[in-house]
């Protein structure tokens, strides 16, 4: 019986060294080499016969002479895999470090070891950051960066703010976030406290006084790992009783007498072994990871505002986008979007401030892009470039269509972790843009002005200017974002305090709240309001470009709904009908719609032949005709050729309401 127990013994031992033996751990380091600042991220993933779940993976991390820089630190698990990254220190030295692994389960604890390389940083014009031993905030940087300290003070970026000439409910002046705006997203940004104000690149916030130098959080888009947040301040909550009848207090960011809001590292965000010291020396020009930082969670989170950029923007595949991505042309934002002396060009049609001329795509493929002639003319002529090259937005992530505060959301991330309510949110990927006519102005809603609806009911936020024909305006693609909006009796739309709605997830308390604010009393009422938002961004390959019978068929009247663009909406199929019979100018002639336009490309205008059916002259036709030149005598059809031939505006001589 004795020699029975110890044989049984020996082969519940033979069997689980069995095991054990069965069980490793594979080891990879991203990159193999990391240059001293940067992050490396090691995983470790378990292979063989483990036990699930796993109970824990540690690692330990030793330098070039062997010492330990991190000892048994936990590693994320996620199955049978196993993260962490490590920060190589500023000063570390360079050469062959190693990390080990520890994986165990229920009944095994398994280590391994491998190696990664450490390489210095080469010499180039910031090597001198190096010689950094104390961060003491943006001061730091302005010890040596005076006058592009200056130059962000003045930038849009720093203001929220910056002249609108492109606006035409504007006499130019200066207006922004910071000053007048309100969106269909987060509406009001200023009423916010400090929830909006994470990504602006002013570390206090958004203070009262005009930014000084100091205030400029350099680390923002010159360190891709820096993160901040906000100090919580004990002292400065508000308590509510929100939609659910709970009672929630919330702390809010610590302001000093000033109004400045008080900022800090986020280590918790940061790989292990982060310094500010290590950060400063690290420094990078802005990088597409460093833009996309702020401008991919727009209006909440990653691809909700604009559609047509997310976080992974920063290295998307050639079909989300060819521009950025690494397969494709490698640009970076900063190729296109120029930031000479910190002012930034590109404005699309629901921003408002113009800082530098906008980016264009003739700027790198000239005017004539294709071998193919019709093609250049519609490169050249009314259809943008986006038309056909952009057939699809939100590509990489689902985008936000439409808000409606009137339906509370509970969202655990809102201000800064604690929760909160947001709107009711309709998102969709993939989504076909709509198409309107561009000039390159548009009307933007200021807070203080009067707004008027469509003849649908609907406020436009932010609509684009542009008028079929007249040789300045082209076809572009949009995203149309919908939301509710109060509107007082006064015909103004009132800017909520939009914080009261994260927090009670009471849209009225909200609206009441910034009635207060700005001094408002008396009713108002709830609205329909959109914005349209220009899609520029998420470039396909020219494979996918459309073929012209996605467009036009051959009747030269498309029925909308059956091509690529609304030809009948965008006015193509508006037509007199002394134009439809060809009689405007000669006699009837027979030819399709494809030869029309070949014979007459050139000779006349687009809008001589593309207009409404005119309803009168707009002056008797003896005065008329003598108001521009001395009295003459034409027959039938030929005034018109004459003007035509000459390109005179139609609406020089006719009504058409």
């Amino acid at each position: 019986m004795r020699f029975a127990m110890i044989g049984l013994l020996f082969t519940i031992l033979w069997v689980n060294n069995s095991y054990a033996a069965a069980r490793s751990i594979t080891l990879v380091a991203t990159p193999t080499e990391v240059v001293v600042g940067a992050s490396v991220h090691l995983q470790c993933t378990a292979t063989g016969d483990w036990l699930q779940p796993l109970v824990s993976a540690k690692v330990t991390i030793k330098n070039t002479s062997g010492t330990s820089v991190v000892s048994g630190q936990t590693m994320t698990l996620s199955g049978t895999t196993a993260g962490y990254d490590y920060l190589v220190p500023a000063n570390a030295a360079a050469g062959s470090w190693t990390y080990s692994c520890e994986i165990r389960d229920r009944n095994t604890r398994v280590t391994r070891s491998s190696a990664f390389k450490v390489a210095t940083l080469a010499i180039s014009p910031i090597a001198a950051h190096n010689t950094i031993t104390k961060y003491d905030g943006p001061v730091t940087c302005l010890s040596c960066h005076s006058t592009e300290g200056t130059e962000m003070v003045n930038s849009l970026h720093a203001k929220w703010k910056a002249p609108t000439p492109e606006l035409t409910n504007t006499k130019g002046e200066e207006l922004g976030k910071a000053m007048r705006g309100i969106n269909t997203f987060c509406t009001y940004a200023m009423s916010s406290k400090n929830a909006c104000f994470s990504c602006h690149v002013r570390s206090d916030g958004n203070a009262p006084h005009p930014a000084e130098a100091k205030d400029i959080d350099c680390l923002m888009c010159h360190n891709d790992t820096y993160q901040r947040k906000f100090v919580s301040d004990p002292n400065n909550t508000q308590t509510v009783t929100n939609v659910n009848r709970e009672t929630k207090t919330y702390i809010f960011g610590k302001v000093d007498s000033q109004g400045n809001y008080m900022i800090e590292p986020d280590y918790n965000k940061m790989p292990a072994g982060t310094t500010m010291v290590n950060l400063a020396r690290t420094v990078q020009m802005p990088t597409n990871k460093s833009c996309l930082r702020c401008h991919a969670t727009a209006g909440g989170a990653d691809w909700t505002k604009r559609g047509d950029m997310g976080l992974n923007s920063a290295n998307p595949t050639v079909d989300q986008d060819v521009h950025l991505s690494l397969n494709g042309a490698k640009l970076t934002c900063v190729d296109c979007h120029s930031n000479l002396n910190h002012k930034i060009g590109g404005r699309g049609i629901d921003l408002r401030g113009t800082e530098t001329d906008a980016p264009t795509c003739q700027a790198c493929h000239t005017a004539a892009p294709h071998t193919n002639t019709t093609l250049n003319r519609h490169a050249s002529g009314q259809v943008s470039c986006q038309v056909c090259h952009i057939r699809t937005f939100a590509k990489g992530g689902a985008t936000e269509m439409s808000r409606d505060f009137k339906v509370p959301v509970w969202n655990p991330n809102q201000l800064s972790g604690q929760g909160g309510f947001i709107g009711e949110e309709i998102k969709q990927a993939n989504v076909k843009p709509e198409y309107v006519w561009f000039d390159g102005t548009s009307y933007v809603y200021n807070v203080g002005d009067a707004i008027q609806p469509d003849s649908k009911g609907v406020y436009h936020m932010a609509k684009a200017n542009g008028v079929p024909f007249d040789g300045k305006s082209s076809i572009v693609p949009i995203k149309r974002h919908f939301t509710v909006m109060p509107l007082h009796e006064s015909g103004k739309m009132i800017p909520p305090a939009i914080v009261w709605m994260f927090m009670t997830g009471n849209y009225d308390v909200a609206i009441q709240k910034g009635m207060e604010e700005q001094g408002i009393t008396g009713k108002y009422s709830m609205v329909q309001a959109d914005a349209e938002m220009l899609i520029t961004h998420g470039v396909e390959p020219k494979a996918k470009a459309p073929s012209c019978a996605e467009c036009h068929n051959n009747t030269g009247h498309t029925p909308d709904g059956t091509g690529l663009l609304p030809m009948t909406a965008l006015g193509y199929h508006t037509l007199p009908n002394a134009v439809k019979s060809c009689t405007l100018c000669h006699s009837k002639e027979t030819f399709n719609w494809s030869s029309t336009h070949q014979e007459h490309r050139g000779e006349i205008s687009c809008s001589s032949c593309h207009t409404k059916e005119p309803t009168g002259l707009v002056k008797t036709q003896s005065i008329l005709c003598s108001s521009c030149h001395g009295l003459k005598s034409w027959q039938g059809t030929e005034s018109h050729k004459k003007h035509i031939e000459k390109q005179v505006s139609c609406a020089k001589c006719h009504k058409f309401s």
